[in-house]
């Protein structure tokens, strides 16, 4: 493979910094590390040879502008990984159309503005790779209501486009993990978080690690016969 430029979008985040990690340990460059401007961003870039690009996904000129930069950098991508996302326990009751409509802005509608940013640039025999979560499956029996849909959308985002990318021999799959720890699980009381490991049959939350190896494999050169798929990652707590 000559060209190693992969894009990570939401690439300081818990589980999006261990992805960084690895795909920096498997070799590839330049990394162009997306997310929101601040220390851990820049910390992240200095710790793997990375650029720091700022993006926004609630503002679609800013997913523009983020896109136009790593082009002047990589003017041709090999991969690009999705893995921004903002997790929320709210149910239907609680929800109104605005706060409906930033959750599924950041987890759904901003990674689709990515795509189409930057499907064109991508080589052939490209990857994507993007985040779901088992609430795509479960409707969420933890978190929200606008939080499943979201991760739904995602589930069905990564299949249509594995579908139109197919002829360029572009591979779009999706990993969905359980519960993994992260800063993002301080959204949950310390019993929802017990009562998680409980309900798995390995009894224990996943690491950012474990996602990030999942993420690597999907990106390899040797999973170009898998597209379309939705690798769950989720302790056994749900097999199908």
């Amino acid at each position: 493979m000559t060209n190693r430029a992969v894009a990570i979008v939401g690439a300081a985040g818990g589980i999006g910094s261990a992805i960084t990690q690895k795909l920096h340990a498997d070799g590839y460059a330049p990394l162009l590390l997306m997310d929101r401007d601040g220390e851990a961003l820049h910390r992240i870039a200095e710790e793997t040879g990375g650029t720091a690009i700022d993006i926004d996904l609630m503002d679609p000129a800013a997913i523009n502008e983020a896109f136009a930069e790593a082009s002047r950098l990589a003017p041709e991508l090999y991969g690009l990984v999705l893995a921004a996302g903002v997790v929320d326990n709210g149910k239907l009751a609680d929800l109104d159309a605005a706060r409906w409509s930033d959750i599924v802005m950041v987890n759904l509608t901003g990674p689709f503005l990515c795509c189409l940013a930057a499907h064109d640039r991508i080589a052939q025999g490209g990857r994507i790779v993007t985040l779901g979560s088992l609430a795509g499956r479960t409707g969420g029996v933890i978190t929200g209501t606008a939080y499943a849909a979201s991760k739904g959308g995602i589930e069905a985002l990564t299949k249509s486009m594995a579908q139109e990318l197919a002829p360029r021999a572009i591979t779009v799959n999706c990993v969905a993990p359980g519960a993994v720890e992260t800063p993002m699980l301080a959204a949950h009381p310390p019993e929802r978080k017990a009562a998680m490991s409980a309900a798995t049959p390995l009894k224990r939350m996943g690491q950012p690690r474990e996602i990030a190896a999942a993420v690597s494999y999907l990106l390899q050169a040797d999973a170009g016969f898998t597209t379309g798929a939705v690798l769950a990652v989720n302790g056994g707590l749900r097999m199908d």
